[in-house]
């Protein structure tokens, strides 16, 4: 069957390319039914593979057959209901730009448009290609309405307020539920924690009242406390030795009695790496590493930090560049205290011998690929990695006999700082790293729809409602439900091919927590089964704290509980995470450069000052040369204008 696809979407793009270099022609559900968009997608994942077209999607099948009930916005009967069906276009791959360029250019556009490549969609409502969509979102959706307004953050990106107070709304967003799922983040050698790190002889105290009411204890670190003989906030450890069982499968059955100073079993603070950082350097010296530049406890991007921020916003917040804080209040971060106190901690763990002495030299490495060797070879302790490091995977290139044994990799949350600077450095929850936005592109009606009846739009966004209900957000995210499977009528019955009942089981679990389980086999491409593309929903992602349910994705266990700890905060401090999709002109001029000047010269003066210390003469200088040189009080007054608008904090 699969051959004969891939014959038959080769005379069809045969044809398409002569309108517009568009793929996916359409089949089922052509512009002449009843009520009928065409939409623009930036890619459909399946055709050419599954099917020859995205109508053909088995999820936009049984959606092309569904009835809308605009009174009581949600899905209808034929008694009750309204038909609506969807046509798409798709680039041919490798063309997405440019067709896009054309099909804007010569007016030949669709009735909605996927806004992947729209960076300002009030650029393009001035020019006249999509309509203001207010009125139909005020009166057909009331579950995004009310979505938004629970999230103002989330609504002040999507919308826009004028001078009297009122919100316009030019497109139906696509937003996640929580943080998207993390590829990457820091993961550590716990199998080192456990074999070389010592017990401390007390950790913060949870349950005391101070801790509760405070988040830490009254001094830290531990040492400093003792020093200052204060331990409230602290308990004795009952742990006085480290053991761990890794069971038959490692990945899904590890387990050990590992408890940090922070008094948690997953490392917290800055002082929990510091005393894990102490324990790798025992275990590269007894291992012989100790000679080997590549062989060291904590890696470092090159430049001396990382421009999405990550590290850098454990200190107070912020990302290096620019930042807002909880007031909405631009700054540029590179020239604050936070930052000077990170290059004081990264100076302290250049001298304490933890920091790869040669991080500065690492110049064609990516920031989740600094030292591959080095780590590969199980001679590292803490890195920037990717979810598939985590676990055993290095075992098998590991040059430690025991370590091809034993090692075992775990991941962590960016650390809270407890350690370095005041008190408005510490004890503040990072803010600011690589995490996608929680808004995920959209939907945007272009003025073809202005024509349209009353009837026909209501029943648009009634769809657009339903998928921010919990049923449609389900189709939204995993696909067809049995029972939906079951009413569709479907030619080409993919789930039938792969011999799924379903998309995902939606149960409960002993404690009463919703369980999400894909059944989409993870060989296969899970958006070639859902209508994931059509963006304009509410996405589920399982991840984050209170989220409420959780996705069994296949993942294995440790996996997932790496993924977990990179998303335990959100990012929100990068001015540019609200602002990327607004600015333009002179103003997205003077940001592009001057964050790239900065960025050049930075990777030349940071390393130095992370190894020779700083000094009040050289922050001095570089602040001045900030300021005067790279015009960053300009810019900031210019990404003020923008937060000023939406008020994203």
């Amino acid at each position: 069957m699969k051959a004969k696809r891939l014959l038959s979407m080769g005379l069809a793009a045969a044809v398409c390319v002569g309108t517009l270099g568009l793929a996916g022609c359409g089949s089922k559900g052509s512009d002449s039914a009843e009520n009928t968009f065409s939409w623009w997608l930036y890619t459909d994942d399946g055709a050419g593979t599954y099917y020859n077209s995205f109508e053909d999607n088995p999820s936009v099948q049984w959606l092309n057959q569904q009835y809308w009930d605009t009174e009581n916005h949600t899905l209808g009967t034929a008694d009750n209901g309204s038909e609506l069906h969807f046509t798409f276009q798709t680039p041919i791959e490798g063309s997405e730009q440019d067709n896009f360029n054309t099909m804007i250019g010569t007016g030949e556009y669709t009735d909605l448009l996927d806004m992947s490549l729209i960076a300002d969609p009030m650029g393009f409502y001035d020019d006249g290609v999509i309509m203001e969509i207010t009125d139909y979102v005020e009166k057909y959706m009331p579950d995004y309405v009310a979505y938004l307004d629970a999230n103002p953050s989330l609504k002040s990106q999507v919308s826009r307020t004028d001078e009297d107070g009122t919100t316009h709304y030019y497109y139906v967003a696509n937003i996640l539920d929580g943080p998207e799922l993390p590829w990457g983040g820091f993961v550590y050698r716990r199998d080192w924690v456990v074999e070389y790190a010592e017990p401390t002889d007390y950790v913060w105290d949870w349950d005391s009242d101070y801790v509760k009411e405070n988040g830490h204890p009254e001094v830290t670190p531990l040492e400093k406390a003792k020093e200052q003989n204060n331990l409230n906030g602290w308990k004795q450890n009952e742990v006085t030795e480290f053991t761990a069982n890794q069971g038959e499968d490692p990945n899904n059955t590890y387990t050990d009695n590992v408890i940090f100073p922070s008094g948690t079993s997953d490392p917290l603070t800055i002082s929990d790496w510091e005393w894990m950082f102490e324990a790798f350097t025992k275990a590269i010296d007894e291992k012989g590493f100790a000679d080997d530049s590549d062989a060291y406890a904590v890696s470092m991007y090159y430049p001396g930090y990382i421009t999405t921020g990550d590290l850098v916003s454990s200190f107070g917040g912020g990302g290096g560049y620019w930042s807002v804080d909880e007031d909405n209040q631009v700054y540029f971060s590179g020239a604050s205290d936070n930052f000077r106190t990170y290059l004081d901690c990264l100076h302290n763990w250049y001298e304490q011998g933890w920091l790869d002495e040669v991080f500065e030299t690492r110049t064609g490495d990516a920031f989740y690929m600094v030292n591959m060797n080095g780590t590969n070879m199980g001679k590292v302790g803490l890195w920037y990695g990717l979810t598939g490091t985590i676990g055993t995977t290095i075992r098998a290139t590991c040059e430690d006999p025991t370590d091809q044994q034993n090692a075992f990799v775990m991941a962590c949350a960016s650390p809270i700082n407890d350690v370095y600077g005041t008190a408005d450095q510490m004890y503040k929850d990072p803010d600011t790293f690589y995490q996608g936005s929680r808004v995920a592109g959209g939907v945007a009606l272009t003025d073809k729809c202005e024509s349209r009846s009353e009837e026909e739009l209501a029943a648009l966004f009634t769809y657009f409602n339903w998928m921010f209900t919990e049923v449609g957000s389900d189709f939204h995210t995993f696909g067809l439900n049995a029972d939906q499977l079951a009413s569709a009528d479907l030619d080409d019955n993919l789930y039938e091919e792969y011999g799924m009942d379903a998309a995902y089981t939606k149960t409960t679990d002993e404690s009463g927590n919703v369980v999400y389980t894909s059944l989409i086999d993870t060989s296969l491409d899970g958006n070639a089964f859902t209508a994931a593309r059509m963006a304009g929903g509410l996405t589920k992602t399982g991840v984050g704290e209170d989220i409420g349910y959780s996705i069994d994705r296949g993942y294995s266990n440790i996996t997932e509980q790496g993924t977990n700890e990179w998303a335990r905060y959100e990012s929100i401090g990068a001015v540019s995470t609200y602002t990327d999709d607004i600015m333009d002109g002179e103003d997205r001029d003077a940001w592009d450069k001057a964050y790239n000047d900065i960025y050049q010269w930075w990777g030349t003066v940071l390393p130095t000052m992370i190894k020779d210390g700083v000094t009040d003469e050289s922050w001095n200088s570089m602040v001045d040369k900030l300021r005067n040189d790279f015009n960053i009080d300009q810019v900031t007054e210019i990404a003020q204008k923008y937060i000023d608008e939406i008020q994203p904090r």
